[in-house]
């Protein structure tokens, strides 16, 4: 399994982050998606090898008009 965690510029109230999540987890290959109470930017996201996973998530963010960077792939 592997694993990136993305920054994201925007803050989402827990509503949109809770559809986000459930969003992500619907891409082939995800495994699971975690955002830590304490911070309100941080995404991580356990994924099956696939080579361009980090970039399907990356365009999946940016298709909700946030502005992500990843932090660790």
């Amino acid at each position: 399994m592997n694993t990136i965690t993305v920054y994201l510029d925007e803050t989402l109230n827990t509503r949109d982050m809770v559809k986000l999540k459930r969003d992500i987890m619907m891409l082939p290959h995800v495994m699971d998606v975690e955002h830590p109470r304490h911070d309100s930017h941080d995404l991580t996201i356990d994924y099956e090898a696939h080579a361009d996973m980090p970039a399907q998530v990356l365009k999946e963010l940016r298709a909700r008009g946030l502005h992500p960077d990843v932090v660790s792939a």
